[in-house]
């Protein structure tokens, strides 16, 4: 048994995201489940209505030690889960389910780094689970996420293995019809610290483009920062507007992925599988 290992849990935050953005607070309702053997993290909402939640999330079972995409039912009123089904399994840790429309239908490109390869799935609603498509992109690309300018350019931000939680941001060009990436970026910005991993879909507030990011300066899922991003030519511009650090002590390691649809935003958040045992743990080293 590993005492030191981690565990993350999605809630959701029901303020506007025009308000939520202007704050440097997240107002969360966590999801309600008894699992105690895995996880869900790495949130993307598949529909939303006024009675029920549907999310594509990282499931990660300490068992099998290994992630899997799982889809999760959960009741709107009181964020109990109802269901849960891994609707995709492979033999290398998959997470980060992108969630995609086209033609009317859905595609989810979940992060599959340690194969080397960025797939595509159509999600099938009559059995629930998803089904290969094709190859994006043979390249490592970690929490890899679909931009869609407002000129119609698309393109895929990521960061790479082997320093996914690194400064550096990669921009590929991206083909929406092809549903392929080219193999060379256009761009690779350099931050001043380790903010350039994706933490969700871009989003428009307005017609400003923001981008959800990862704040990996003291560990991995540490925060989450909100960029303004801005275009001139192939020239990408990222500003800093807002960042969010846990200061719930039930969550207190971070959040590291922010999403939306039809209103509501979900998140995920971050702490000790054992927090007890972590303090107690302390406590002796600093005694010592």
């Amino acid at each position: 048994m590993d005492l030191l290992s981690d565990m993350w849990n999605i809630g959701f935050v029901t303020e506007d995201i025009a308000d939520v953005v202007k704050s440097d607070k997240l107002h969360i309702h966590w999801l309600k489940h008894n699992y105690t053997d895995r996880w869900f993290a790495d949130p993307f909402l598949l529909e939303v209505t006024e009675k029920q939640i549907i999310v594509l999330v990282e499931e990660y079972c300490y068992k099998i030690r290994k992630g899997r995409i799982a889809r999760l039912v959960i009741s709107r009123p009181d964020y109990v889960l109802q269901e849960m089904k891994i609707v995709l399994e492979m033999p290398y840790h998959l997470s980060f389910p992108v969630i995609c429309q086209k033609d009317g239908e859905t595609f989810v490109m979940p992060e599959c780094a340690l194969s080397g390869e960025l797939n595509l799935y159509k999600y099938n609603p009559k059995t629930i689970m998803l089904e290969k498509v094709s190859e994006v992109g043979h390249l490592p690309l970690s929490d890899a996420t679909i931009v869609t300018f407002k000129n119609g350019e698309k393109y895929i931000f990521s960061t790479e293995f082997p320093n996914p939680n690194g400064n550096v941001l990669q921009i590929y060009p991206f083909d929406g019809n092809a549903m392929t990436i080219q193999p060379k970026p256009v761009a690779e910005i350099s931050f001043p610290s380790n903010i350039a991993r994706n933490a969700g879909d871009a989003f428009y507030i307005g017609d400003d483009m923001y981008r959800p990011a990862q704040d990996c300066n003291k560990c991995y899922g540490n925060g989450i920062n909100i960029q303004k991003v801005t275009k001139e030519g192939q020239v990408f511009s990222f500003e800093t507007v807002s960042s969010f650090h846990s200061d719930n002590p039930d969550y207190s390691l971070g959040y590291h992925t922010l999403n939306m649809k039809n209103g509501l935003i979900v998140v995920d958040g971050h702490r000790f599988r054992y927090p007890r045992t972590v303090k107690m743990l302390q406590a002796i080293r600093r005694a010592l």
